[in-house]
């Protein structure tokens, strides 16, 4: 049902209207519409049974139910929404109308429940002040009807000397009724209205904020790597000098904390690139077996003090030398054999790729990281993308980490045309699969034409 109600979004050209004021209006509109003609459909049903076949009243109904598709249909058209609320308000008042003169009994009960359908169309679609006008349009009408009805030289259904004093307490009444609807319903549109209109205010000043953020964090993360890499390089040089025990230990330590910073920093930086839409993508040709072993390495290394047995497998399938970004690959790998190593305590980590190449030279690739670690609970497999997220704050606490990596290698995937997913259970490990396509490099390009051929 949903899926319906988005194609008939995207038909009516709904899906590009950005303003959350406008697409409240615009949704008015049609399913104001679609509603009547439901109505008017058990409407005609009924009329037949009652009535015994088709009328003059079925023909009206018809070509109301028209006027109102055609009125949802020119929504693809124009959104100014006083044409729509111009045109209900012309069908209610004209059913009114119907209504209180029918067979000569002046204002009936029929005619609240119009007035009120008129006054809820006018506030969503246009605001208080088309209520407004509804409202004193109302009154007119109910005392042009009035003095009509009172005008009547007979009457079928009720007495003639008690009519006149009926139809004018009628008038009072829906009188009454009308100007109570309309303060109402105008002041309920009005605060309706306003409220979106600070909310779509309040957005966009936190979306604003949320990128003046995003170029401070690029800004300074940038401003950042320029010390921090003067810091590290001397280290490097002093660490060549003659120290004494002591001395190593520290400079060591100030080496790997200068490292594990500049990781930090790198990664927020690529985060705030990432959330400005400033990354680039380089495409030269790489070495997709080397890039991934390489990267493979160092966490293979971390893992052998904990007892995990890290391997790198390549289905026979996968073309060697692709044409993509190699550092953004290898970033996204970073990241998840980061997470598998930190959240797993025994067992294995396998980095595995699956895929092929089709005869126009793209390859559609699966990069699999999979590992036997703590696992991810079902509520958490969504969140644990979010930025700064980790499971929980006892994770947090015992393995560290800003919660950016898994982010950042979703991010990339998708800035790269891919996608990653997460198939896990608590307690039972996690798989990260990222679906990502290259174009095959020169002469193998060539080699799996003749082989898709």
């Amino acid at each position: 049902m949903i899926t319906e109600f988005n194609r008939f979004e995207r038909f009516l050209r709904i899906d590009r209207i950005t303003s959350k004021s406008e697409l409240m209006r615009a949704r008015a509109v049609y399913i104001i519409g679609l509603a009547f003609v439901a109505t008017q459909i058990i409407n005609q049903l009924t009329m037949l049974y009652s009535y015994g076949g088709l009328t003059f009243d079925h023909a009206i109904s018809v070509i109301a139910c028209i006027l109102v598709l055609v009125t949802i249909f020119f929504l693809r058209i124009t959104k100014r929404f006083q044409i729509y609320a111009a045109i209900f308000s012309v069908l209610i008042i004209l059913a009114t109308m119907s209504s209180a003169l029918n067979q000569n009994t002046g204002i009936n009960s029929a005619l609240l429940p119009f007035l009120v359908l008129g006054i809820v169309v006018n506030g969503f679609i246009c605001g208080w002040r088309a209520t407004s006008v509804f409202g004193v349009s109302c009154l007119i009408i109910v005392w042009a009807l009035w003095w009509v009805s009172s005008n009547y030289s007979y009457t079928p259904v009720f007495d003639v000397e008690k009519f006149t004093d009926r139809n004018f307490q009628r008038a009072v009444q829906a009188s009454l009724a009308t100007v109570l609807i309309t303060m109402v319903g105008a002041f309920f549109s009005k605060n309706m209205h306003e409220a979106f209109g600070d909310l779509e205010a309040g957005i966009i000043e936190a979306q604003n904020s949320d990128r003046a953020k995003t170029d401070f964090l690029a800004t300074m993360s940038h401003e950042l790597c320029t010390p921090m890499n003067g810091i590290i390089g001397m280290n490097d040089i002093l660490e060549e000098t003659d120290l004494n025990e002591d001395q190593r230990e520290l400079t060591t330590i100030i080496r790997d904390s200068g490292r594990d910073l500049q990781t930090i920093i790198g990664n927020v930086l690529l985060f705030s690139q990432l959330e400005a839409g400033r990354v680039i993508l380089d495409d030269s040709p790489f070495d997709l077996r080397t890039t991934l072993t390489a990267a493979m390495k160092p966490y293979a290394a971390l893992a052998a003090t904990k007892g995990i047995v890290c391997t790198t497998r390549f289905a026979p399938t996968v073309p060697a030398m692709l044409i993509g970004d190699k550092v953004r690959t290898a970033q996204i790998i970073n990241a998840l054999l980061d997470n598998a190593v930190k959240f797993t305590d025994a067992g294995a980590i396998e980095l595995s790729v699956h895929g092929g190449a089709d005869a126009q030279g793209r390859a559609a690739l699966l990069l699999v990281v999979t590992d036997t670690g703590i696992g991810i609970a079902p509520e958490d497999s969504i969140r644990i993308f979010d930025r700064f997220t980790q499971q929980d704050g006892s994770i947090k606490r015992r393995h560290g980490g800003t919660g950016l990596g898994l982010t950042l290698a979703r991010g990339l995937a998708e800035h790269m045309g891919g996608e990653l997913n997460v198939r896990s259970d608590l307690g039972t490990g996690s798989s990260f699969t990222v679906r990502l396509q290259y174009d095959v490099a020169g002469a193998e390009q060539n080699a799996w034409k003749v082989a898709a051929e």
